[in-house]
């Protein structure tokens, strides 16, 4: 009987070619329209970032280090202990690992420009570079007293952002960020007997490593005809689960699903028969879709495998939406819910899902959000299979997938009307 009842629901789409038409070929539509008259959007390239940086250095590391030692030496402190402090501070010097390892670095010489001031500088001076930070006076005297005297007093760098230039501004932001959370780091761990040179090292490694793009450089970029080929096919693929839900709703007003039931058709064969067709509808959507784009768009993927298991979670998840709204259809006793999904819900889950845009520009919070939606989730592991990412780094997305998927079930199995009910 389930074999029947998936054939019944797939006639029901074969029978109906507008719906075929929706969606096989306006996403495909989409796809070619969004993918080539909006690459200023998502061009694939990582975009050029020039970055003119001032500073202002009112410090003396040389003073700030002699300061310290003459308070060293009015503390009456063993010479060992005396010797020690003095070695780190020659060995770690904040303001040089700044300028020299961190600004001045492989990675960022040829993106951020400085040029250093010793007075203050005009607003309107400061309008033209992206940031302006300032290294307070006695800045190394400070640090050093943190770090080897104990002082509560922490320095802070002073950074001044060009909110016209957002993207620069962020990129510094980030970059000093990260530069004054090492310091403090440093600051720390120095009573334990961690070797100042070695922690230099590792401090500037750590904060070039921020700036490096190596995992993304060392994977295939997403064109812009790729990315809409992804967020449309996820887009599109949830109005397979509303389609499925108002057909099956049909059903119910055409008295089929009663007759099944007088017949001794259990409720959950009906539902899984829907489960089942989404499944088989989705799929080949999803594969249509995809081979359309690799045949007119050469849209490929580095490993097929990582494809399929990606797709053939995405359309179980598709079913078990299918099932829910069929359920709650059949519970209301109406196709609301379908149409709900299908005309509010399908463009906000595309919109939180990056089908239309990026995530990563509207935030980072909107971005963690967009992670762990239906389809944030979906849109998310198909970018990183293009980009030649391994299943194990999708792991994240896939489980979230499931997880929504067992929800879905597991809800639907609550709202369906039993054996007995009114229906």
């Amino acid at each position: 009987m389930l074999r029947q009842i998936i054939k019944k629901d797939l006639l029901l789409f074969w029978r109906r070619p507008r719906e075929l038409i929706l969606l096989l070929l306006m996403p495909f539509i989409l796809i070619s329209i969004l993918g080539t008259a909006l690459s200023s959007i998502n061009d694939g390239k990582t975009p050029e970032i020039n970055i003119k940086l001032a500073i202002v250095q009112k410090d003396d590391a040389e003073e700030g280090i002699s300061a310290v030692i003459e308070k060293l030496d009015k503390m009456g402190l063993a010479e060992e202990r005396k010797s020690a402090a003095i070695e780190g501070m020659n060995q770690f010097n904040p303001i040089q690992i700044l300028l020299n390892d961190v600004l001045n670095s492989e990675e960022l010489k040829d993106s951020i420009k400085v040029e250093i001031y010793e007075n203050e500088m005009s607003s309107k001076e400061e309008q033209k570079y992206s940031g302006t930070l300032e290294i307070p006076e006695n800045f190394s005297a400070q640090f050093y007293q943190h770090a080897f005297l104990g002082s509560n007093n922490a320095p802070q760098l002073l950074l001044k952002l060009n909110e016209s230039s957002p993207l620069e501004a962020s990129v510094l932001k980030d970059i000093l960020a990260s530069f004054q959370e090492e310091l403090t780091l440093w600051s720390a761990v120095h009573s334990i007997g961690i070797n100042g040179e070695e922690l230099q090292k590792k401090i500037s490694q750590e904060i070039e490593d921020i700036r490096k793009i190596e995992s993304v450089s060392k994977k295939n970029t997403i064109n812009n005809v790729s990315y809409y080929a992804i967020g449309m096919s996820v887009m599109f693929i949830f109005y397979v689960a509303s389609k499925v839900a108002t057909f099956s709703y049909e059903q119910k007003e055409s008295g089929i699903f009663g007759r099944l039931l007088l017949a001794n058709v259990p409720a959950h064969i009906f539902f899984s028969g829907i489960f089942i067709s989404t499944f088989i509808l989705a799929f080949i959507q999803m594969n249509i879709l995809y081979g359309l784009s690799a045949i007119f768009y050469d849209v490929t993927w580095p490993n097929l495998l990582n494809y399929f298991v990606i797709t053939i979670l995405m359309c179980i998840m598709i079913s078990g939406f299918a099932v829910f709204l069929s359920s709650i259809c059949y519970r209301v006793n109406s196709d609301h819910a379908s149409q709900l999904f299908s005309n509010f819900l399908v463009p906000v889950l595309a919109f939180l899902g990056g089908s239309y845009i990026p995530v990563s520009q509207l935030g980072a919070s909107f971005e963690n959000i967009s992670k762990f939606s239906p389809g944030g989730a979906g849109t998310s592991a198909y970018f990183k299979a293009m980009q030649g990412y391994s299943l194990e780094d999708i792991l994240t997305q896939m489980i979230t997938i499931l997880a929504i998927t067992v929800i879905l079930v597991i809800c639907a199995v609550f709202i369906q009307p039993k054996r007995g009910e009114s229906v």
